[in-house]
């Protein structure tokens, strides 16, 4: 290999953004917990209590950027409602974040320039139509809607603005044709794309009243869903790791920046981000998330979804989430190197950028 061209890869090489350093933790409850005081330091922010309640402050400077309140899972950071996979927990009058939660769930948020090894921009990306053919996932029966008709439409919507903004698009269906929902992840994989996002609308029928915008996430390993926590519902933590697991920061990215656009957007309120294990994302070798825009049983957004300038907004809104991701790795990537410097001696290259299926994760090895 010629020398200029051994020296250029050693640049770059060390020009690869650095994962923090590990935290100490404690365990309480078979979790591994880090200390909110050790985690915001690590960020360049404080941590505020709110007199009388059960409730810390993290900001920077002096802009608030997140609530965390004791014993529960849901958090606001940075104006958007997110569950956490662990509660919040307190010892002896301190804050503490379970360790996955603070590198997978809060650091992508508020400090992402510290998570290392930054994924490829996006250029290719995979979209699933929820549902279709004998499955219509959820329906409106007064008003004879059926999700599998919504989501192909924005797909086929979305697909037309990603290619006019250069992107390569792939759909996991065209038409109306059933695809079993544990094979739509290997289909993506064949196209090696740089992201997915799997597009469903949400139901609570005969609850026509809720509305609003929903991001579902894989929940990373040894974490149970946000359903799970219900009332009579049985822990559903998984202790292997699933291929997604493997993005689990950048999917948070992904999942922040769509549930930002969607929630500006559409203004129709604010159902969080949460997690599931879900079949479409479990095998995926990229980022992906699952977005529910609206409720079909709603009927205000019920009647909104049967317009098409409401979808054409929904497939925009997804489109503009996904550019604001793509911007945001732009951001992180180093700058290339420089002209190579005379010659002289070179040291043999270090571990290069990340691919595609195995980016370092945050913390790995800790």
């Amino acid at each position: 290999m010629p020398l200029a061209a051994l020296a250029s890869m050693w640049l770059a090489a060390l020009s690869v953004p650095a994962a923090p350093a590990p935290l100490p933790t404690v365990r309480a409850g078979g979790t591994e917990y880090v200390s909110l005081a050790d985690a915001s330091a690590q960020m360049g922010l404080t941590v505020e209590r709110v007199p009388n309640a059960p409730t810390v402050i993290l900001k920077e400077g002096a802009r608030p950027v997140a609530r965390l309140v004791e014993n529960s899972r849901e958090t606001v950071v940075t104006g958007l409602r997110v569950f956490l996979g662990d509660p919040v927990a307190v010892r002896h009058g301190a804050f503490y974040l379970s360790r996955a939660d603070y590198l997978f769930h809060l650091l992508p948020r508020l400090r992402p320039e510290l998570l290392g090894a930054v994924p490829p921009v996006p250029r290719v990306i995979v979209l699933d139509p929820g549902h279709g053919g004998i499955d219509h996932g959820t329906e409106n029966p007064p008003r004879h809607l059926m999700e599998k008709t919504f989501t192909l439409d924005v797909a086929l919507r979305l697909r037309r603005l990603l290619e006019a903004a250069g992107y390569q698009v792939y759909l996991i269906r065209e038409t109306d044709a059933t695809v079993p929902k544990e094979n739509r992840s290997g289909l993506a994989n064949q196209w090696s794309p740089d992201l997915f996002v799997s597009i469903h609308f949400n139901s609570l029928y005969p609850n026509t009243r809720t509305k609003g915008v929903e991001v579902m996430e894989f929940p990373s390993r040894n974490q149970r869903s946000t359903d799970s926590f219900s009332p009579g519902k049985a822990g559903d933590a998984e202790s292997f790791e699933s291929p997604i697991n493997a993005f689990a920061a950048w999917n948070t990215l992904l999942g922040s920046k769509l549930h930002r656009r969607l929630l500006d957007n559409l203004r129709d309120g604010d159902r969080g981000e949460k997690f599931e294990h879900l079949a479409v994302l479990r095998g995926l070798n990229c980022p992906g998330v699952l977005v529910e825009p609206a409720f079909v049983s709603s009927d205000e957004e019920a009647q909104r979804l049967t317009q098409p300038a409401f979808r054409e907004l929904i497939a925009a809104s997804i489109r503009d989430g996904i550019q604001d991701y793509a911007a945001a790795l732009e951001r992180l990537r180093p700058a290339p190197p420089g002209p190579a410097a005379a010659p002289g001696p070179v040291p043999p290259p270090s571990v290069g950028g990340p691919s595609r299926t195995a980016p370092r994760r945050p913390g790995a090895g800790a």
